[in-house]
């Protein structure tokens, strides 16, 4: 009787509390801003209430009341700014994404023992890092998936809407994301690849072959083997991290001691793995480090998970903010594997509140194998270092076809990206506009089949010609995809003379072992010697400030000339050159008879070029490409002869040239770029076809001249010489905070010639109205230095002549001051 008269109220009660008693939740997921990657481990703590715990592995909270919430909620993490948040909960459950911002908390506690624990991990670290860094195995290969997305931030839809440019284009407004992140941005564009990577240690080789490329807008090949894997990779385990051409220091490296401060913030146990959160930090200021955290594996030490910031006062510009994050996965006992790999970057080139261009670069890496037969059989036949290649129709392959390709679908936005394009591209009025704007940037606009400009060519003017006006008119893929035709028409006010120039290109190959022919014929001032193959400039930006008292010399040619280049394969590449010239002295020049007219010299060349160049990087356009340089030095051989009898030709003579020109990096201490070069000319000849060498006359900076001699100064008929320039990055200026905070950079250079000139050479020469310089077999040496990357964009050059050359005028200054733009990172 006891029983049954007490159990039913308690009966009652258990069924009736959860009426009367409603549960409120509050969860959420933490964040990188930035990455978007999940904050693991972060303190999720209510200040007024106490309580707290950690967010798990994948970022992800809960917390459950019996009652209403009105707190606030504080959420901190080592390396980010604390969150904080109210929070008032009556029924309804809540659930929230959480951004962290990099930055350092404000309850940050640094704890100081006898004993670094994060110099210890690290040293654990790096006694396995050649164990674990993959670049160490016999061999491996993977399918990646590489995913480019850029979007807009600081972007005012309302004031581009009442634009006349952009209001037709208004619809692109309706894509901006107001959701997952704090501040709005509008997804602008949108580029995939999917590619076959493999990579063998010995002999060291790489071979990529990009089976798929969406590039929506254009279609090149060049653009999709740079969307691969191959000038991508971030190697965690590696010295240094390379970022837009400059190298990083990395938290791994071998010295990273002398650069970092670390430490161990916590321990956890993830999946039955007890796992350190290492954390790293610069020790100074101005240097190219990172800060960020890596969670560890104990006992073994391999790195599963790891996150790098670019440190706040790292020298490099229009960039605010990078983050770079991977994620390895066991492969084996002994062996974790990059799988997933992500790169963002701020791109800003004014202020804070400027138009900001967000860069995503993911990916992904499938089908991994180590270590196997396999892949030994792909590079077996391989010769070359490193082979990019593109499969047929890369950039053809049809939407539903990506469906299945893709490692990971589409998002929302990502979706909108491609629907956004297509239509534009299918809009008349954005085609002008993009018509309109690359003519602008680059000089040069279609009108059906043919393309004029560039526009900067138009009008110039120089003591000879007076105004000139120019008019360029070309040939585009319209008319042919492998035949280039291009010519101009010059006149002069004051000679009142037509110039003009008429040239045909015919590119035979465009793929391996490229093959082209040339033929031009032109009549123009030649407003400097240029050598064999070269083509000189004449442009409304000519009209630079000059050096003052220096008398300008005009020299005609006529130019009518064959070519035909091809490559031989592994980086050597061949020219021949049939060439007829005819020069007349016009001004200021010797062979000017008492009447002022010039003495014509005609003469018949066949020229060799020989070229190296080891793993060149070419960016591909219509008809012509443009070198990205070589990690390799870069060697060229000329050999020149002259026919005499051949088309009224006069000379008989001999040249040989040769050059070799590198850039080695020298980090951290930034890097040194050479070019040593040596010439002979057999043979008794007029100035013109004798080694002038290069001077400038105007107060801008050119790095291929001697900055204070003047241009047709000094002749020689043998010549060698070195130039050699050191960037050092910040250098002396990272000690000092206004320069530190200005990102100036420094630099120091050194040009060096000897040169001689026959005796017979200098009797035909020196005759009036200018006698030739010659170095006579002496020394002639410019030193400089000066601030680089003042305002972003402007370099200054202190020059001083520190050769005890005679000089035969009075003009050969010995310092000088120059200015130059330039855009880099």
């Amino acid at each position: 009787m006891i029983f049954k008269r007490y159990i039913y109220p308690i009966f009652l009660l258990l069924f009736t509390v959860p009426v009367f008693a409603q549960t409120v939740t509050i969860s959420g997921v933490i964040q990188d801003n930035h990455t978007k990657e999940p904050v693991s481990f972060a303190s999720v703590y209510f200040t007024k209430s106490g309580i707290g715990k950690m967010s798990d592995s994948a970022g992800k909270f809960s917390f459950t009341f019996g009652h209403v919430i009105n707190d606030s909620l504080e959420i901190s993490y080592v390396g980010y700014e604390t969150f904080k948040l109210p929070v008032y909960l009556n029924e309804k459950d809540s659930a929230i994404i959480i951004e962290l911002q990099r930055g350092k908390a404000i309850n940050e506690v640094v704890i100081r023992t006898k004993v670094n624990k994060g110099l210890f991990l690290w040293r654990k670290i790096m006694s396995k890092k050649n164990l674990y860094n993959r670049y160490n195995l016999s061999n491996f290969s993977y399918e990646a998936y590489n995913k480019l997305e850029v979007d807009l931030k600081n972007f005012k839809p309302e004031k581009a809407k009442k634009n006349f440019l952009l209001k037709p284009f208004s619809f692109v407004f309706d894509n901006i994301d107001s959701t997952s992140e704090k501040e709005p941005f509008l997804p602008a564009y949108l580029l995939e690849s999917l590619s076959d990577y493999a990579y063998q240690k010995n002999k060291k080789k790489y071979f990529e072959n990009v089976k798929a490329s969406k590039t929506i807008g254009f279609n090149n090949e060049s653009i999709s083997k740079m969307l691969g894997v191959m000038n991508q990779n971030v190697n965690i385990y590696g010295n240094y991290v390379n970022i837009m051409d400059k190298d990083f220091i990395g938290p791994f490296n071998d010295n990273a001691d002398d650069y970092y401060n670390f430490s161990v913030a916590d321990t956890q146990m993830i999946n039955g793995k007890k796992m350190f959160h290492f954390v790293f930090k610069p020790k100074r200021a101005g240097q190219n480090t990172f800060e960020g955290d890596a969670w560890v594996i104990s006992q073994t030490y391999q790195i599963q998970k790891a996150s790098l910031f670019l440190s706040k006062d790292a020298n490099v510009n229009f960039i605010s903010r990078i983050s770079i994050f991977q994620e390895f996965i066991p492969l084996n006992d002994t062996v974790f594997f990059l799988t997933r790999d992500k790169f963002y970057a701020d791109f800003r080139v004014l202020g804070k509140q400027s138009l900001t261009l967000i860069g995503r670069k993911s990916t992904s890496y499938k089908n991994i194998v180590i270590n196997s037969d396999s892949i030994k059989k792909i590079f077996e036949t391989q010769s070359l270092e490193e082979v990019v290649k593109t499969s047929k129709g890369v950039n053809q392959v049809p939407d539903s076809a990506w469906n299945s390709l893709r490692h990971d679908s589409l998002s929302a936005n990502e979706k909108s990206i491609y629907v956004t394009i297509n239509k534009l591209m299918d809009m008349p009025k954005f085609q002008r506009l993009k018509k309109n704007l690359k003519f602008l940037a680059t000089g040069y606009t279609d009108i059906g089949n043919a393309e004029i400009g560039p526009w900067f060519n138009w009008v110039s003017s120089n003591a000879w010609e007076g105004a000139r006006f120019r008019f360029d008119l070309g040939t585009n893929k319209g008319f042919h995809k492998n035949i280039y035709l291009h010519g101009y028409l010059a006149y002069g006010t004051r000679d009142k003379k037509l110039k003009g120039l008429a040239e045909a290109f015919w590119v035979i190959k465009k793929r391996e072992n490229r093959f082209r022919l040339h033929a031009a014929y032109s009549k123009d001032i030649d407003n400097g010697v240029s050598q064999v193959g070269e083509v000189s400039q004449d442009n409304i930006f000519s009209l630079a400030i000059r050096k003052p008292n220096i008398t300008r010399k005009f020299l005609q040619l006529q130019d009518t000339r064959f070519e035909m280049f091809n490559e031989l394969g592994k980086g050597f590449s061949a020219e021949l050159f049939f060439v007829h010239r005819k020069y007349t002295p016009l001004l200021n020049l010797p062979f000017i008879n008492s009447a002022g007219k010039g003495q014509n010299f005609t003469n018949f060349e066949v020229a060799l070029r020989l070229r190296f160049a080891y793993l060149e990087q070419f960016i591909e356009g219509d008809y012509f490409r443009y070198s990205l340089g070589s990690k390799y030095p870069i060697a060229e051989l000329m050999l020149s002869k002259g026919i005499p009898n051949i088309v009224t030709s006069q000379y008989d003579y001999t040249k040989i040239s040769a050059s070799v020109k590198d850039r080695i990096k020298l980090s951290p201490y930034g890097s040194i770029s050479y070019k040593v070069l040596a010439g002979k000319v057999f043979g008794t000849l007029p100035f013109m076809f004798l080694e002038n060498h290069p001077g400038n006359d105007i107060y801008y900076y050119n790095p291929g001249a001697y900055n204070l001699m003047n241009r047709f100064q000094y002749l020689s008929d043998q010549y060698a010489g070195i130039n050699i320039e050191h960037n050092m990055g910040s250098g002396l200026f990272r000690f000092i905070p206004i320069t530190r905070k200005l990102k100036w950079r420094q630099f120091w250079n050194v040009k060096s010639l000897w040169g001689s000139l026959s005796n017979a050479n200098t009797s035909l020469n020196n005759g009036n109205p200018t006698k030739f310089e010659t170095l006579n077999g002496t020394n002639y040496i410019e030193l400089g230095t000066g601030i680089d990357n003042i305002f972003k964009i402007l370099r200054v050059d202190f020059v001083w002549n520190l050769s005890g050359i005679s000089t035969q005028t009075n003009n050969n200054a010995r310092f000088g001051v120059f200015g130059s733009f330039q855009f880099q990172f």
